[in-house]
């Protein structure tokens, strides 16, 4: 008997992006704390605590800071960038939705 040739197609799949998983865990936080200080917020019926306060603006800063870390883990050649892609969609609509938010404050 002939040796059976093994014509099975072997795909290799692309490793994750390394910054994509920084990018995801930073935009996960930044959600959490736009939550818990919108939720805070709510609470006090608009007598925001300090606390409260400061995790709005922690969420901001996970925001952005997610957005370059998605920014870089984009410029890596050759990887899987699905964690980056939800983080960054993610995070960039927290971003927008505190623009939107502080405006909103200022002109009201």
């Amino acid at each position: 008997m002939g040796r059976q040739t093994d014509n099975r197609i072997s795909y290799i799949r692309k490793p994750m992006a390394e910054h994509g998983y920084l990018c995801l865990g930073l935009a996960g936080v930044g959600l959490l704390l736009c939550v818990a200080g919108m939720a805070f917020s709510v609470r006090s019926q608009g007598n925001t605590p300090v606390g409260a306060l400061s995790m709005c603006f922690s969420s901001i800063l996970f925001s952005v800071a997610s957005l370059m870390y998605g920014w870089k883990s984009f410029k890596e050649e050759e990887k899987n960038y699905i964690f980056a892609k939800i983080g960054t969609i993610l995070s960039g609509l927290l971003v927008i939705w505190w623009i939107v938010t502080i405006l909103i404050g200022i002109r009201g």
